[in-house]
């Protein structure tokens, strides 16, 4: 990974692939393949001095966080490029389906005779079990945020939330965001989630029942938000 401070890789046509809701995604070719550019754009009503500080610390967390992840053997994209002055990652295209894609286009077919599925939510736990043991925060997990390459590795993707040294609370959080995202999207299979914590449980490599207790109360406060309205 090197720091930007030139504009050399402007020069090829950027392509915008999606928008989110404080960066710009834009597709490029980069050494002649194809990478994504991850910009951080201003937000109009936060202070200056504020906006340009967020926008610096989060893109240098969110590189951090994916090389960490790679480090303990959690599939992250490459980083080509880092610009703290311009608040951008150049980082590798990932080509699959994100997993998101992968259950939706599965829930005509819910008899599951090898066993892929459960498999496939096994080794999500596994993924966020072993993030979590690596001391990394991830704070958007969602199936949309996992892409499934042609060979069935996971790729973990779009720390832009992440933080590091999390609480137990951040990390029963991080269960919860998931759970949440996974009834809503694919509750066709929601039944299915313990899988995924029964793969946390597997990789967990520190004291997983207060993390397991605190998501149960975590998902209880959720509940009664949801009832109070």
């Amino acid at each position: 990974m090197t720091d930007c401070n030139s504009h050399t890789y402007l020069i090829p046509i950027m392509e915008l692939y999606k928008q989110g809701a404080e960066s710009k995604i834009y597709t490029i070719l980069y050494s002649e393949q194809k990478a994504i550019v991850k910009e951080r754009f201003s937000r109009q009503y936060r202070n200056t001095v504020l906006d340009l500080n967020i926008r610096k610390e989060r893109t240098k967390a969110e590189a951090k966080a994916i090389l960490r992840c790679k480090q303990g053997g959690i599939a992250t994209p490459v980083i080509y490029s880092l610009d703290l002055n311009d608040y951008k990652i150049i980082m590798e295209f990932i080509n699959g389906q994100t997993v998101n894609e992968y259950l939706t286009n599965m829930k005509d077919n819910r008899l599951d005779d090898n066993g892929n599925l459960k498999k496939l939510l096994l080794n999500i736990g596994a993924i966020i079990g072993n993030m979590h043991s690596l001391g990394v925060f991830h704070g958007d997990l969602t199936t949309s945020n996992i892409i499934r390459k042609d060979d069935g590795t996971l790729v973990l993707i779009d720390f832009g939330l992440s933080h590091f040294n999390p609480s137990v609370e951040d990390k029963a959080v991080d269960l919860y965001v998931l759970e949440r995202a996974f009834i809503s999207t694919h509750s066709y299979f929601s039944d299915l989630f313990a899988v995924i914590t029964d793969g946390y449980k597997s990789a967990y490599k520190l004291d997983v029942q207060a993390v397991i207790n605190q998501f149960q109360n975590v998902r209880s406060r959720g509940r009664k938000r949801l009832m109070i309205g």
